[in-house]
């Protein structure tokens, strides 16, 4: 036993010498990290901290919250962000809830569009889930294009897309399509570039053409020879090429993914189009598109490889924006500089597009559409980073619901718009559009276009995508700050806030002067289905202005804007019927606009009715009233809700409107709505 203890007491005594050692070593290496001599090795605790994802924001954030609705053939819901067009319409279906006494469905201020009639493009028949297996046979005898058609459609691509759509070497494209017919009186070779090319200049082509027997009533119908889904066919079996393509993709797969999702957004299919999307982003990071080119490869194939990363990159941009979805590209993790435009790469590239005087060559749209979309894209990723801090700070998860914190937001985006500004200070002269009357371009000043006579066909169109894509996205990012006041609030305490409803409101108003004076004059950019989305996503903000500020200043303007956005949508509902469907729902928004401005007015009284196919909305107003809403425009403070009884009068009506839409995620969707209110929409 003695020994035993003997041991046991060695033992102890070595390990409290180890113990001494350690902490002698521990000391050591704090004293040498507090005063490191060269090394900016971090301690393990801030590596630690720096390796944990959630630890990585410079203060807390609480994002704002979208809204899941239904937007396509079936009922199932998808995800919208705040800055989407669902979200803005479910906050205007709130308003009109409660201003107009009766609940408000959703899908009753969305156009009719393919991809609420059909469940994929290629769906062989309405509502349809069956037989949308891809096969690479899909095409019948009726469907197939001869050698002389294919011609027709791929000239339409050269005049149109190749000039906005910088992905192609045009002599490359030709020498292939050439390759692909081996011997005279047979059918070509497949190719899956070649089919998304036909698709879409089907698509763009057949938009042209009224469509022949349609009635007032049938031509808001989406059919099977609708013009947003023309080459259909084409589209699905370059799908149907590209899936062997998968494990070994080239520069060629990934120019199909970029105009496979200009295809599906055109045809209405957004989600489709986002997921397309990242199937591009992830191929085109295969091919190392997002690093810069090497040095050895020759200088037209690294501007081609930068000119495709850069259009993808500003396509998903463009996407997620208007989605108000996360970005899948990380511009922090490309290295890939900025395309260039110079005369010198303009005749290397051997296009049809000629050069234009001014420094300003056809690469230069895509270099200046580039650089727009970045400062946007900055913007809007700073300004709702900074709604997170706020709504963290206030512990909400709206805006609306406090007047200072959207004030302090509105306050950050004035600083944050000065991007775009400048942005649009140094767009080349030769790259805007001349205005009459000493107007000024990429402005707001309503003056008329000087569109120039003899200009190339391809310069117009670049000018006027650039200037319409400018007020689109500057509109975009003003209109969360138009809001659905239940409560007057002060002017002086919203000033800002009030000043980007009015910046958004005309904005809106540019666009819709714009659209309306080309579609009038000229054929420019008649068939160009993202006009006529730009057209749409206008005629909301002016609807939403006019609904939440019925006796503003500014709402006069915005009510013959509209007027404007009919007949623009009217001139392409000859040729597909979600323009003419557009046009009906705007109509019913409007009546609808023009009743509340009736009564603000203090000219009448407004009565819900059960909905009827004779009264829009099923609203019942005063007989012999004129509710063209020109004549009773007042400036004044909207009224309260508290004036009139409404279906919500159990809660306490002291907030927004814009406040009630934290529970939009239940009230979205027509069915839901109309379950919650007892209300049958049909």
């Amino acid at each position: 036993m003695p020994s035993a203890i003997r041991e046991i007491q060695r033992l102890r005594s070595h390990v409290h010498d180890l113990e001494q050692r350690l902490q002698q070593l521990r000391d050591t290496a704090t004293a040498s990290l507090a005063t490191p001599p060269v090394s900016f090795a971090p301690s393990p605790a801030s590596t630690a901290t720096k390796l944990d994802p959630r630890n990585g924001r410079a203060s807390p954030k609480k994002y704002w919250e979208g809204i899941y609705t239904s937007t396509a053939q079936c009922q199932q819901t998808q995800y919208y962000g705040p800055a989407s067009s669902f979200y803005y319409i479910g906050r205007m279906s709130s308003h009109l809830a409660i201003a107009l006494q009766q609940p408000h469905a959703d899908h009753h201020m969305q156009p009719n569009s393919a991809s609420r009639t059909f469940a994929t493009p290629t769906s062989p028949q309405r509502g349809s889930l069956d037989d949308v297996a891809v096969t690479a046979d899909g095409p019948t005898a009726a469907d197939t294009l001869t050698g002389t058609q294919e011609d027709y459609f791929l000239d339409l691509f050269w005049q149109s897309y190749h000039c906005v759509l910088q992905i192609m070497d045009e002599a490359e494209f030709k020498e292939h399509y050439k390759s692909l017919w081996v011997a005279p009186g047979r059918s070509r070779k497949p190719s899956a570039l070649v089919d998304i090319v036909l698709a879409l200049c089907m698509q763009y082509g057949v938009a042209f053409v009224p469509r022949s027997g349609a009635t007032t009533q049938t031509q808001v119908d989406v059919d099977g020879n609708d013009a947003t889904i023309a080459g259909r066919w084409l589209y699905r079996r370059s799908q149907t090429l590209l899936s062997a393509e998968l494990e070994s993709p080239s520069i060629m797969t990934l120019q199909c993914h970029i105009l496979a999702v200009y295809y599906l957004c055109n045809a209405s299919f957004q989600n489709m189009a986002h997921s397309t999307l990242a199937v591009a982003i992830r191929t085109a990071q295969i091919l190392g598109l997002h690093l810069e080119p090497p040095e050895s490869m020759p200088r037209k194939t690294k501007e081609l490889r930068k000119r495709l990363w850069w259009t993808l990159f500003t396509v998903e941009s463009k996407t997620c924006m208007k989605l108000g979805r996360p970005m899948s590209a990380q511009i922090s993790e490309a290295t890939c500089s900025l395309p260039a435009d110079d005369h010198e790469l303009a005749l290397l590239s051997r296009s049809s597009c000629a050069s234009s005087e001014d420094n300003v060559t056809w690469h230069t749209y895509n270099l200046q559409n580039t650089k727009l979309i970045l400062a946007a894209h900055t913007v809007y990723l700073a300004f709702h980073d900074r709604c997170a801090e706020v709504l963290a700070a206030t512990d909400g998860t709206t805006l609306y619901g406090d007047a200072q914190a959207l004030e302090t937001c509105a306050q950050f985006l004035s600083t944050g718009m000065e991007s775009l500004h400048n942005w649009r200070d140094g767009v080349p002269n030769g790259l805007k559009t001349r205005r009459r009357a000493a107007g000024k371009p990429l402005s707001t000043d309503k003056s008329p276009l000087d569109l120039e006579l003899y200009a190339p066909a391809w310069l117009q169109r670049q000018r006027l995508l650039l200037e319409l894509l400018y007020h689109n996205l500057s509109m975009n990012l003003y209109r969360p700050f138009i809001t659905f006041s239940t409560v007057p609030s002060s002017s002086s305490s919203l000033q800002l806030a009030q000043g980007h409803a009015i910046a958004c409101v005309n904005h809106a108003i540019a666009i819709t002067e714009m659209m309306h004076q080309i579609l009038t004059e000229g054929d420019t950019l008649r068939g160009w289905h993202e006009a006529f989305q730009w057209q749409w996503n206008a005629t909301l903000s002016l609807i939403g202005y006019t609904l939440a500020y019925p006796l503003a200043p500014s709402t006069p303007s915005a009510r013959r804007a509209i007027d404007s956005a009919i007949d623009v949508f009217e001139t392409f509902g000859r040729n597909f019927a979600i323009a003419a469907s557009a046009a009906n729902v705007t109509r019913d928004l409007v009546f609808k606009a023009d009743v509340l401005i009736f009564r603000a007015s203090g000219n009448g009284i407004v009565t819900p009715t059960t909905p009827s196919s004779s009264e829009p909305g099923g609203l019942q107003v005063n007989a012999g009233a004129d509710y063209t809403g020109q004549g009773a425009m007042f400036q004044a403070d909207m009224e309260p809700s508290g004036m009139f009884q409404n279906p919500l009068s159990g809660m306490d009506m002291a907030f927004t409107v814009d406040s009630f839409n934290s529970f939009e995620p239940m009230l979205a969707g027509g069915s839901n709505m109309a379950n919650l209110w007892n209300f049958s929409p049909d």
